[in-house]
């Protein structure tokens, strides 16, 4: 009888970490996806040094978000978003256009990939 107990006790721990992680993916994509909204509008209304700003706290906020997925996340999954999130400032400073742009909607892409790789879904799990 204590292994029944034991084996629910291991199932419950483990449904409730995969709760907590996909709830701390999902938050902290969202997190993400605000600040890439906000490098894009800032470029769009022509304050380049605050879409830089934001841009370089786009990098930290992803290094730390990475530092925790990266133990349940494949890294390939990881490699291309954490790459385009690197080019952001190096963008904004050459003046941006149509390359920034498609990066801005590459890495919305992407962070939007991450949100929903390990969610309870039939095409996940198949």
């Amino acid at each position: 009888m204590k292994r029944l107990w034991i084996a629910v006790a291991l199932i419950g721990t483990v449904a409730g970490l995969c709760v907590i992680t996909a709830a701390y993916q999902h938050r902290r994509t969202e997190d993400m996806l605000a600040l890439v909204d906000a490098v894009e509008t800032a470029y769009e209304d022509g304050d380049v040094p605050a879409a830089r700003r934001n841009a370089e706290e786009l990098i930290a906020v992803y290094d730390g978000v990475c530092r925790i997925m990266m133990c349940y996340v494949a890294h390939s999954d990881i490699a291309e978003s954490q790459e385009t999130v690197r080019m952001l400032p190096a963008l904004l400073e050459k003046g941006g256009g149509e390359e920034l742009e498609m990066e801005i909607a590459r890495l919305r892409e992407e962070l939007t990939h991450l949100r929903q790789i390990d969610d309870p879904l039939p095409w996940n799990i198949l």
